[in-house]
């Protein structure tokens, strides 16, 4: 899974164009700036917080072509001039960007090209939105009541095939146990063993402030429940869902659930503190995206961007789509509670959309593979 995505020469995550309508999949900024004007209200809440520091750093991880920090610098000074002069965004991918988009935003976004966090002492939130469920992953299957891993190997024909043996790392099975229940012969799955790595390195490169992980996943006794048993694994190729990732190696992507039973465990561990968790529908809820709605839906009927803005935001919070995405917010040295996150009710009544742009993709152009059934997207552990 690494080097199928992340092979500087032959890599999923190299190709020039994996998201958008001629890409495989699109996310949630793609689909309407209202996403990142929605996260940018959630920042300022954040700067207000910790005292309305001179410099609120947001970083990035995964930024891809940026197409989130554009939207959020864009809309920071609508919210606070106070604010948009204090935020500084950066930006971190471990490949440049294919394309950046034509930004309107009067503030700069400064660029890292880095499979790490090359920044320490951050006074900000550290943001990452459809990055983790990319992290390769072990895969294994109970037999006998104990995890054998499944490997890749070469069948007679030379075609890949799937092995069973004992673990790679002592770290499979002591994941396993630490689930607290057993799971059933047969049952397959997956362990994202890296996890733990990453969450201290975004522990050690925040003094204070937040982190906020949004992607598609769950708790793990949902993650590892009966209806999961055959495991998470998914493909996706030009808006197409599957399930094989020995096909096109290093022409689709390849993802799984994201466990965020072990973000939270390893995030305490790692010194922040769980302040929230729901979805990205409540997130997006609570952030203001219904007074949002109801100035797009004031809008003339004859206008032809009012169907295409509609269809755009609903989804972002549509629980069987993007809005069935998890958010977790965590924090350091900040005190605050998940009710203080929500914005005053004085500032949600002033919000107004920001309008679908050249550099988003309406829903009509591509689907979101999800929406059928459940959930994918970005970068890997290098940590």
């Amino acid at each position: 899974m690494r080097l199928a995505l992340y092979h500087p020469t032959g890599g999923y995550y190299t190709s020039p164009a994996p998201f958008g309508a001629t890409g495989d999949y699109y996310t949630s900024p793609a689909a309407h700036p209202s996403f990142g004007a929605l996260l940018c209200v959630q920042l300022h809440r954040m700067w207000q917080l910790i005292g309305e520091p001179p410099q609120f750093t947001a970083v990035e991880l995964g930024a891809g072509n940026g197409l989130l920090a554009a939207d959020i610098t864009a809309y920071a000074p609508t919210i606070s001039p106070q604010f948009a002069s204090s935020l500084r965004y950066v930006c971190i991918d471990r490949y440049a960007p294919a394309a950046a988009p034509n930004a309107t935003s009067p503030l700069l976004v400064d660029r890292l090209r880095s499979d790490r966090i090359p920044l320490s002492g951050v006074t900000g939130c550290i943001i990452s939105n459809e990055l983790v469920d990319a992290f390769p992953v072990h895969r294994f299957r109970i037999v006998n009541g104990q995890p054998l891993e499944i490997y890749v190997g070469l069948d007679a024909n030379g075609d890949f095939c799937e092995i069973l043996d004992a673990p790679s790392t002592p770290l499979l099975p002591a994941r396993i146990r630490e689930l607290g229940f057993a799971l059933p012969d047969g049952f397959r799955g997956e362990a994202r063993l890296d996890g733990g790595a990453w969450m201290r390195a975004v522990a050690q490169a925040l003094d204070t402030g937040f982190v906020l992980t949004i992607d598609y996943g769950h708790e793990e006794r949902e993650l590892y429940s009966d209806r999961r048993r055959n495991g998470t694994l998914q493909t996706y190729y030009q808006h197409t869902q599957g399930g094989s990732p020995y096909q096109r190696i290093g022409r689709q992507d390849i993802s799984a659930f994201v466990d965020f039973t072990l973000l939270q465990s390893e995030g305490r561990a790692a010194g922040l503190d769980t302040l929230a968790y729901a979805t990205q529908a409540d997130l997006l809820s609570a952030l203001g995206m219904n007074e949002m709605l109801r100035h797009a839906r004031a809008t003339p009927p004859s206008d032809p961007q009012r169907a295409a803005n509609l269809i755009a935001m609903r989804e972002l919070v549509n629980p069987s789509g993007l809005g069935g995405f998890k958010a977790l917010i965590q924090g350091k040295r900040v005190g605050a509670t998940a009710a203080q996150l929500t914005p005053p009710p004085a500032l949600i009544q002033s919000l107004r959309p920001p309008l679908l742009t050249d550099r988003h993709m309406p829903l009509t152009q591509g689907r979101y593979p999800q929406t059928s059934w459940e959930l994918p997207r970005l970068w890997p552990p290098g940590v």
